[in-house]
Protein backbone atom coordinates (compact mmCIF):
# COMPACT_ATOMS: atom_id res chain seq x y z
CA UNK A 1 0.00 0.00 0.00
CA UNK A 2 1.23 3.73 -0.56
CA UNK A 3 0.89 5.81 1.90
CA UNK A 4 3.41 8.79 1.01
CA UNK A 5 3.93 10.62 -1.99
CA UNK A 6 7.11 12.23 -2.73
CA UNK A 7 8.00 14.62 -5.89
CA UNK A 8 11.00 13.23 -7.68
CA UNK A 9 11.43 16.15 -10.55
CA UNK A 10 9.13 19.11 -10.70
CA UNK A 11 11.57 21.17 -12.88
CA UNK A 12 10.18 22.34 -16.69
CA UNK A 13 6.50 21.54 -16.34
CA UNK A 14 7.09 17.64 -15.24
CA UNK A 15 5.50 16.21 -12.33
CA UNK A 16 6.84 12.75 -11.65
CA UNK A 17 5.98 11.49 -8.33
CA UNK A 18 6.69 7.88 -6.55
CA UNK A 19 3.02 6.84 -7.11
CA UNK A 20 3.85 7.79 -10.99
CA UNK A 21 7.32 6.15 -10.99
CA UNK A 22 5.72 2.44 -9.43
CA UNK A 23 3.32 2.85 -12.07
CA UNK A 24 6.13 3.27 -15.26
CA UNK A 25 8.04 0.98 -13.26
CA UNK A 26 5.64 -1.78 -13.16
CA UNK A 27 4.69 -1.29 -16.38
CA UNK A 28 8.43 -1.53 -17.79
CA UNK A 29 9.94 -4.12 -15.50
CA UNK A 30 7.38 -6.29 -13.56
CA UNK A 31 8.77 -5.73 -10.50
CA UNK A 32 5.41 -6.32 -8.62
CA UNK A 33 3.53 -3.46 -6.93
CA UNK A 34 5.13 -0.88 -4.49
CA UNK A 35 8.64 -1.58 -5.45
CA UNK A 36 11.18 0.76 -6.93
CA UNK A 37 13.88 0.38 -8.95
CA UNK A 38 16.62 1.77 -6.96
CA UNK A 39 19.19 2.32 -10.18
CA UNK A 40 15.95 3.95 -12.21
CA UNK A 41 15.24 6.90 -8.97
CA UNK A 42 19.15 7.21 -8.57
CA UNK A 43 18.79 8.04 -12.71
CA UNK A 44 15.72 9.94 -12.61
CA UNK A 45 17.26 12.20 -9.55
CA UNK A 46 20.49 12.42 -11.90
CA UNK A 47 18.26 13.62 -14.70
CA UNK A 48 16.76 16.08 -12.56
CA UNK A 49 20.01 17.74 -11.35
CA UNK A 50 21.18 18.07 -15.62
CA UNK A 51 17.54 19.67 -16.48
CA UNK A 52 18.32 22.35 -13.93
CA UNK A 53 21.77 22.61 -15.47
CA UNK A 54 19.79 22.95 -18.90
CA UNK A 55 17.36 25.17 -17.76
CA UNK A 56 20.08 27.83 -16.28
CA UNK A 57 21.97 27.59 -19.62
CA UNK A 58 18.92 28.23 -21.85
CA UNK A 59 17.37 31.00 -20.06
CA UNK A 60 21.15 32.63 -20.38
CA UNK A 61 21.53 31.71 -23.95
CA UNK A 62 17.87 32.87 -24.71
CA UNK A 63 19.71 36.81 -24.11
CA UNK A 64 22.02 35.93 -26.96
CA UNK A 65 20.67 37.70 -30.34
CA UNK A 66 20.30 35.39 -33.18
CA UNK A 67 19.60 35.77 -37.07
CA UNK A 68 16.11 34.02 -36.87
CA UNK A 69 15.10 36.15 -34.02
CA UNK A 70 11.81 38.39 -34.94
CA UNK A 71 14.23 41.43 -33.61
CA UNK A 72 16.43 40.77 -36.05
CA UNK A 73 14.75 40.48 -38.96
CA UNK A 74 12.64 43.04 -38.08
CA UNK A 75 15.86 45.56 -38.08
CA UNK A 76 17.21 43.96 -41.25
CA UNK A 77 14.08 44.16 -43.34
CA UNK A 78 13.61 48.22 -41.85
CA UNK A 79 16.91 48.76 -43.01
CA UNK A 80 16.72 47.13 -45.98
CA UNK A 81 13.78 48.66 -46.99
CA UNK A 82 15.70 52.18 -46.24
CA UNK A 83 18.30 51.35 -48.74
CA UNK A 84 16.86 50.33 -51.61
CA UNK A 85 14.30 53.57 -51.25
CA UNK A 86 17.41 55.86 -51.42
CA UNK A 87 19.39 53.62 -53.90
CA UNK A 88 16.22 53.35 -56.48
CA UNK A 89 16.74 49.88 -55.66
CA UNK A 90 14.68 46.90 -56.44
CA UNK A 91 14.49 43.12 -54.30
CA UNK A 92 16.26 41.75 -57.37
CA UNK A 93 19.31 43.97 -57.04
CA UNK A 94 19.56 43.29 -53.46
CA UNK A 95 19.66 39.78 -54.22
CA UNK A 96 22.56 40.27 -56.67
CA UNK A 97 26.23 39.98 -55.13
CA UNK A 98 27.37 42.14 -57.68
CA UNK A 99 25.22 44.96 -56.84
CA UNK A 100 25.80 44.48 -52.94
CA UNK A 101 29.66 44.79 -54.08
CA UNK A 102 29.11 47.90 -56.13
CA UNK A 103 27.15 49.46 -53.43
CA UNK A 104 28.94 48.89 -49.88
CA UNK A 105 29.03 51.22 -47.67
CA UNK A 106 32.48 53.01 -47.87
CA UNK A 107 31.89 56.56 -45.96
CA UNK A 108 30.91 58.24 -43.15
CA UNK A 109 28.20 60.28 -45.07
CA UNK A 110 26.43 57.21 -46.62
CA UNK A 111 26.51 55.87 -42.95
CA UNK A 112 24.28 58.85 -41.46
CA UNK A 113 21.76 58.04 -44.20
CA UNK A 114 20.26 55.24 -42.76
CA UNK A 115 21.17 56.25 -39.08
CA UNK A 116 21.47 59.20 -36.77
CA UNK A 117 24.81 59.84 -36.08
CA UNK A 118 26.39 62.22 -33.35
CA UNK A 119 29.01 64.73 -34.11
CA UNK A 120 31.16 63.10 -32.21
CA UNK A 121 30.57 59.86 -33.61
CA UNK A 122 30.28 61.11 -37.28
CA UNK A 123 33.80 63.06 -36.93
CA UNK A 124 35.28 59.71 -35.22
CA UNK A 125 34.28 57.34 -38.19
CA UNK A 126 35.09 60.29 -40.46
CA UNK A 127 39.03 60.45 -38.45
CA UNK A 128 39.45 56.50 -38.47
CA UNK A 129 37.88 55.68 -42.31
CA UNK A 130 40.39 58.26 -43.40
CA UNK A 131 43.37 56.25 -41.93
CA UNK A 132 42.24 52.61 -42.18
CA UNK A 133 39.47 52.26 -45.19
CA UNK A 134 36.75 50.07 -44.86
CA UNK A 135 33.23 48.74 -46.66
CA UNK A 136 30.28 47.36 -45.31
CA UNK A 137 27.92 45.52 -47.83
CA UNK A 138 24.23 47.27 -47.43
CA UNK A 139 23.17 43.39 -46.76
CA UNK A 140 25.43 43.20 -43.57
CA UNK A 141 24.76 46.67 -42.32
CA UNK A 142 21.62 45.93 -42.70
CA UNK A 143 22.18 43.30 -39.27
CA UNK A 144 23.25 46.68 -37.22
CA UNK A 145 21.12 47.67 -34.28
CA UNK A 146 22.56 51.12 -33.64
CA UNK A 147 20.32 51.69 -30.58
CA UNK A 148 22.95 49.13 -28.90
CA UNK A 149 26.72 50.31 -28.73
CA UNK A 150 27.62 46.75 -28.20
CA UNK A 151 26.19 45.08 -31.05
CA UNK A 152 28.24 42.73 -32.25
CA UNK A 153 27.65 43.57 -36.22
CA UNK A 154 28.50 47.45 -35.23
CA UNK A 155 32.03 46.79 -33.77
CA UNK A 156 33.18 44.60 -36.42
CA UNK A 157 31.99 46.57 -39.44
CA UNK A 158 32.18 50.27 -38.07
CA UNK A 159 35.49 52.13 -37.48
CA UNK A 160 35.75 52.78 -34.39
CA UNK A 161 37.94 55.68 -32.81
CA UNK A 162 39.85 52.93 -30.33
CA UNK A 163 41.60 51.66 -33.55
CA UNK A 164 44.03 55.36 -33.80
CA UNK A 165 45.17 53.51 -30.41
CA UNK A 166 48.25 52.10 -32.65
CA UNK A 167 49.40 49.44 -30.23
CA UNK A 168 50.27 45.50 -31.89
CA UNK A 169 51.92 44.45 -34.90
CA UNK A 170 50.70 45.40 -38.76
CA UNK A 171 52.15 41.43 -39.43
CA UNK A 172 52.48 39.73 -35.88
CA UNK A 173 51.95 36.43 -37.99
CA UNK A 174 55.28 37.23 -40.02
CA UNK A 175 53.27 36.70 -43.11
CA UNK A 176 55.71 38.42 -44.71
CA UNK A 177 59.05 35.98 -43.49
CA UNK A 178 56.89 33.61 -44.46
CA UNK A 179 56.83 34.06 -48.16
CA UNK A 180 59.22 31.70 -50.47
CA UNK A 181 57.53 32.34 -53.90
CA UNK A 182 54.80 34.07 -54.81
CA UNK A 183 52.06 34.99 -52.97
CA UNK A 184 52.46 32.58 -50.64
CA UNK A 185 52.66 31.91 -46.77
CA UNK A 186 54.02 28.57 -45.65
CA UNK A 187 54.28 27.80 -41.90
CA UNK A 188 53.78 23.96 -41.91
CA UNK A 189 55.69 21.36 -43.14
CA UNK A 190 52.44 19.63 -45.51
CA UNK A 191 50.01 22.71 -45.62
CA UNK A 192 50.01 26.36 -47.15
CA UNK A 193 48.07 29.47 -48.01
CA UNK A 194 47.61 31.42 -51.66
CA UNK A 195 46.97 34.62 -50.77
CA UNK A 196 44.47 35.62 -54.02
CA UNK A 197 43.02 39.15 -53.37
CA UNK A 198 42.97 41.42 -51.12
CA UNK A 199 39.22 42.25 -51.50
CA UNK A 200 36.42 41.75 -48.97
CA UNK A 201 32.55 42.32 -49.06
CA UNK A 202 33.53 43.85 -45.59
CA UNK A 203 36.47 45.16 -44.44
CA UNK A 204 36.50 43.67 -40.77
CA UNK A 205 37.54 46.06 -37.87
CA UNK A 206 39.26 43.24 -36.71
CA UNK A 207 41.00 42.24 -39.69
CA UNK A 208 44.81 40.26 -39.11
CA UNK A 209 45.73 41.44 -42.22
CA UNK A 210 44.44 45.06 -42.01
CA UNK A 211 48.29 45.97 -43.84
CA UNK A 212 47.26 44.87 -46.75
CA UNK A 213 43.95 46.64 -47.32
CA UNK A 214 45.28 49.41 -48.89
CA UNK A 215 43.32 52.13 -51.15
CA UNK A 216 41.80 50.11 -53.37
CA UNK A 217 40.92 46.36 -54.34
CA UNK A 218 43.49 44.48 -55.63
CA UNK A 219 43.50 40.64 -57.31
CA UNK A 220 46.99 38.89 -57.14
CA UNK A 221 48.01 38.32 -60.70
CA UNK A 222 48.06 35.18 -62.78
CA UNK A 223 52.01 35.42 -63.48
CA UNK A 224 51.47 35.67 -58.90
CA UNK A 225 48.82 32.71 -59.21
CA UNK A 226 51.40 30.63 -61.23
CA UNK A 227 54.32 31.20 -59.58
CA UNK A 228 52.69 30.02 -56.39
CA UNK A 229 51.62 26.75 -58.19
CA UNK A 230 54.77 26.37 -59.55
CA UNK A 231 56.19 26.30 -56.13
CA UNK A 232 53.48 23.10 -54.72
CA UNK A 233 53.97 21.32 -57.50
CA UNK A 234 57.81 21.43 -57.08
CA UNK A 235 57.43 20.64 -53.19
CA UNK A 236 56.14 17.01 -52.71
CA UNK A 237 55.69 17.54 -48.87
CA UNK A 238 52.26 20.02 -49.51
CA UNK A 239 48.91 17.73 -49.13
CA UNK A 240 46.97 20.39 -48.69
CA UNK A 241 46.32 23.89 -49.87
CA UNK A 242 44.00 26.65 -48.85
CA UNK A 243 43.07 29.47 -51.01
CA UNK A 244 42.52 33.16 -48.66
CA UNK A 245 42.98 36.72 -49.71
CA UNK A 246 41.06 39.15 -48.41
CA UNK A 247 38.01 37.26 -49.59
CA UNK A 248 38.88 34.50 -52.18
CA UNK A 249 35.16 34.18 -53.24
CA UNK A 250 35.12 37.73 -54.35
CA UNK A 251 37.19 35.76 -57.95
CA UNK A 252 35.22 34.96 -60.74
CA UNK A 253 34.22 31.87 -61.25
CA UNK A 254 36.41 31.34 -64.06
CA UNK A 255 39.47 32.36 -61.93
CA UNK A 256 38.35 29.62 -59.41
CA UNK A 257 38.24 26.88 -61.45
CA UNK A 258 41.73 27.79 -63.24
CA UNK A 259 43.43 27.87 -59.47
CA UNK A 260 41.58 24.51 -58.89
CA UNK A 261 42.31 22.80 -62.26
CA UNK A 262 45.85 23.48 -61.88
CA UNK A 263 46.03 22.59 -57.94
CA UNK A 264 44.04 19.25 -59.01
CA UNK A 265 46.54 18.04 -61.40
CA UNK A 266 49.02 18.55 -58.96
CA UNK A 267 49.14 14.15 -57.54
CA UNK A 268 50.37 15.61 -54.12
CA UNK A 269 48.10 17.83 -53.69
CA UNK A 270 45.06 15.96 -51.97
CA UNK A 271 43.17 18.67 -50.45
CA UNK A 272 41.94 22.14 -51.64
CA UNK A 273 40.33 24.76 -49.07
CA UNK A 274 39.06 27.99 -49.49
CA UNK A 275 38.48 30.72 -46.76
CA UNK A 276 35.72 33.05 -47.15
CA UNK A 277 33.67 35.33 -45.17
CA UNK A 278 31.13 35.34 -47.93
CA UNK A 279 28.19 33.52 -45.94
CA UNK A 280 28.28 35.85 -43.30
CA UNK A 281 28.49 38.83 -45.22
CA UNK A 282 27.60 38.61 -48.73
CA UNK A 283 25.52 34.82 -48.59
CA UNK A 284 24.30 35.90 -52.50
CA UNK A 285 27.35 35.01 -53.87
CA UNK A 286 27.00 31.34 -53.12
CA UNK A 287 24.44 30.38 -55.78
CA UNK A 288 23.85 26.70 -57.21
CA UNK A 289 27.15 27.59 -60.00
CA UNK A 290 29.39 28.43 -57.20
CA UNK A 291 28.53 25.02 -55.33
CA UNK A 292 29.04 23.04 -58.38
CA UNK A 293 32.01 24.21 -58.59
CA UNK A 294 32.95 23.57 -55.50
CA UNK A 295 31.99 20.31 -55.42
CA UNK A 296 33.55 19.58 -58.89
CA UNK A 297 37.01 19.65 -57.24
CA UNK A 298 36.32 18.65 -53.80
CA UNK A 299 36.71 22.20 -52.59
CA UNK A 300 36.29 22.71 -48.67
CA UNK A 301 35.06 25.88 -47.38
CA UNK A 302 36.33 27.31 -44.20
CA UNK A 303 34.07 30.67 -42.89
CA UNK A 304 33.82 32.72 -39.90
CA UNK A 305 31.12 33.40 -38.49
CA UNK A 306 31.89 35.50 -35.01
CA UNK A 307 28.40 35.61 -33.41
CA UNK A 308 24.71 34.06 -33.61
CA UNK A 309 22.94 37.12 -35.04
CA UNK A 310 24.97 36.42 -38.48
CA UNK A 311 23.70 33.33 -38.59
CA UNK A 312 20.31 34.67 -40.35
CA UNK A 313 18.24 33.25 -42.82
CA UNK A 314 19.55 34.11 -45.97
CA UNK A 315 23.03 32.43 -44.35
CA UNK A 316 21.50 29.41 -43.80
CA UNK A 317 19.79 29.53 -47.63
CA UNK A 318 23.70 30.00 -48.89
CA UNK A 319 24.99 27.20 -46.38
CA UNK A 320 21.89 25.20 -47.62
CA UNK A 321 23.42 25.25 -51.25
CA UNK A 322 26.63 23.76 -50.33
CA UNK A 323 26.00 21.48 -48.02
CA UNK A 324 23.84 19.79 -50.35
CA UNK A 325 25.70 19.69 -52.64
CA UNK A 326 28.39 18.35 -50.32
CA UNK A 327 30.72 21.12 -49.94
CA UNK A 328 32.07 20.63 -46.42
CA UNK A 329 31.80 23.86 -44.81
CA UNK A 330 33.27 24.32 -41.06
CA UNK A 331 33.80 27.76 -38.93
CA UNK A 332 36.42 29.32 -37.27
CA UNK A 333 35.60 32.01 -35.17
CA UNK A 334 37.47 34.67 -33.42
CA UNK A 335 36.95 35.59 -30.10
CA UNK A 336 36.69 39.08 -29.63
CA UNK A 337 35.66 41.81 -26.48
CA UNK A 338 32.27 42.67 -26.57
CA UNK A 339 30.97 40.87 -29.49
CA UNK A 340 31.43 37.44 -28.23
CA UNK A 341 33.76 37.10 -25.20
CA UNK A 342 30.82 35.59 -23.37
CA UNK A 343 30.62 31.60 -22.45
CA UNK A 344 26.53 31.20 -23.65
CA UNK A 345 27.30 33.38 -26.40
CA UNK A 346 29.70 31.48 -27.87
CA UNK A 347 27.68 28.29 -26.90
CA UNK A 348 24.69 29.47 -28.68
CA UNK A 349 26.15 30.85 -31.49
CA UNK A 350 28.07 27.20 -32.06
CA UNK A 351 24.93 25.24 -31.32
CA UNK A 352 22.93 27.49 -34.14
CA UNK A 353 25.90 26.48 -36.72
CA UNK A 354 25.39 22.85 -35.77
CA UNK A 355 22.31 22.88 -36.31
CA UNK A 356 22.56 24.43 -39.70
CA UNK A 357 24.99 21.60 -40.50
CA UNK A 358 28.22 23.99 -39.91
CA UNK A 359 31.22 22.27 -38.29
CA UNK A 360 32.73 23.75 -35.62
CA UNK A 361 36.22 23.95 -35.88
CA UNK A 362 38.85 26.67 -34.38
CA UNK A 363 37.79 29.45 -32.18
CA UNK A 364 41.08 32.05 -32.43
CA UNK A 365 42.33 34.10 -29.85
CA UNK A 366 42.92 37.37 -30.95
CA UNK A 367 45.93 38.12 -32.74
CA UNK A 368 47.94 41.32 -31.27
CA UNK A 369 47.30 43.35 -34.38
CA UNK A 370 47.73 46.98 -35.07
CA UNK A 371 44.91 49.39 -33.61
CA UNK A 372 42.94 46.64 -32.72
CA UNK A 373 43.73 46.41 -28.78
CA UNK A 374 40.09 47.31 -28.00
CA UNK A 375 38.89 43.53 -29.15
CA UNK A 376 41.90 41.90 -26.92
CA UNK A 377 40.77 39.47 -24.35
CA UNK A 378 42.74 37.23 -21.71
CA UNK A 379 43.58 33.67 -22.55
CA UNK A 380 41.77 33.04 -19.68
CA UNK A 381 38.58 34.52 -20.80
CA UNK A 382 38.78 32.12 -23.63
CA UNK A 383 39.97 28.75 -21.20
CA UNK A 384 36.30 30.17 -19.12
CA UNK A 385 34.19 29.39 -22.22
CA UNK A 386 35.88 26.32 -22.83
CA UNK A 387 35.19 24.87 -19.89
CA UNK A 388 31.74 25.78 -19.76
CA UNK A 389 31.25 23.67 -22.76
CA UNK A 390 32.45 21.07 -21.54
CA UNK A 391 29.14 18.64 -20.85
CA UNK A 392 26.58 21.27 -21.62
CA UNK A 393 26.60 21.07 -25.31
CA UNK A 394 27.52 18.51 -27.81
CA UNK A 395 30.94 16.94 -28.79
CA UNK A 396 30.39 18.94 -32.21
CA UNK A 397 29.73 22.29 -30.86
CA UNK A 398 32.74 22.52 -28.91
CA UNK A 399 35.96 23.98 -31.73
CA UNK A 400 39.30 23.65 -30.82
CA UNK A 401 41.12 27.01 -28.42
CA UNK A 402 43.73 28.01 -30.61
CA UNK A 403 46.29 30.56 -29.76
CA UNK A 404 49.04 31.45 -32.86
CA UNK A 405 52.60 31.61 -31.55
CA UNK A 406 53.73 35.29 -32.54
CA UNK A 407 56.43 35.08 -35.27
CA UNK A 408 54.37 32.62 -37.29
CA UNK A 409 55.60 29.57 -35.54
CA UNK A 410 51.82 27.97 -35.53
CA UNK A 411 49.02 27.36 -33.69
CA UNK A 412 48.95 25.69 -30.42
CA UNK A 413 45.67 24.24 -28.70
CA UNK A 414 44.55 25.59 -24.96
CA UNK A 415 42.42 23.73 -23.07
CA UNK A 416 41.45 24.23 -19.43
CA UNK A 417 44.65 23.47 -17.47
CA UNK A 418 42.52 22.25 -14.34
CA UNK A 419 41.12 19.28 -16.45
CA UNK A 420 44.57 17.14 -16.22
CA UNK A 421 47.23 17.05 -13.73
CA UNK A 422 49.71 14.00 -12.73
CA UNK A 423 51.45 13.27 -9.69
CA UNK A 424 54.28 10.43 -9.62
CA UNK A 425 51.97 7.35 -9.51
CA UNK A 426 48.49 8.71 -11.03
CA UNK A 427 46.48 11.36 -13.20
CA UNK A 428 44.54 13.51 -11.50
CA UNK A 429 41.04 14.84 -13.97
CA UNK A 430 38.58 17.77 -13.48
CA UNK A 431 35.25 16.61 -14.54
CA UNK A 432 32.81 18.89 -16.73
CA UNK A 433 31.07 19.61 -13.11
CA UNK A 434 34.18 20.21 -11.34
CA UNK A 435 34.42 16.93 -10.02
CA UNK A 436 38.02 14.96 -9.61
CA UNK A 437 38.45 11.73 -10.02
CA UNK A 438 41.74 9.36 -10.75
CA UNK A 439 43.69 7.16 -12.55
CA UNK A 440 46.78 5.07 -11.44
CA UNK A 441 49.80 4.88 -14.02
CA UNK A 442 50.15 2.14 -16.36
CA UNK A 443 53.20 0.71 -16.07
Amino acid sequence: MIIAVATVIIKNDILLNEQNYIYYNRKLYGNGVGSIDPNRKISLNRSNELDEIAIDDNEHKAEVRIGFSEFSKGLYENTKNKILKELNASEEDWNDYKWQLKNRIISVDEISKYTDLTDEEYDNIKKVGAKYRFAITPYYFSLIDFDNPNCPVKLQAIPDIKELDEEGELDPMKEEQSNPSGRITRRYPNKLIINVTNACPVYCRHCQRRRLIGNADKNTSKEDIDISIDFIRNHPAIREVLITGGDALLLNNNRLEYIFNELSQISHVEVIRIGTRVLATLPFRIDEELACLLRKYRVQLSTQFNHACEITPEAVRAIDILVDHGVLVRNQMVLLHNVNDDKYCIQKTNEELHKYRVINYYLFHPKDVKSTKHFQVDISKGLEIMKHLEGRTSGMCKPTYVYNAPGGLGKVPLVPMENIDCTEDRYRFTTWENKIITKDFKH
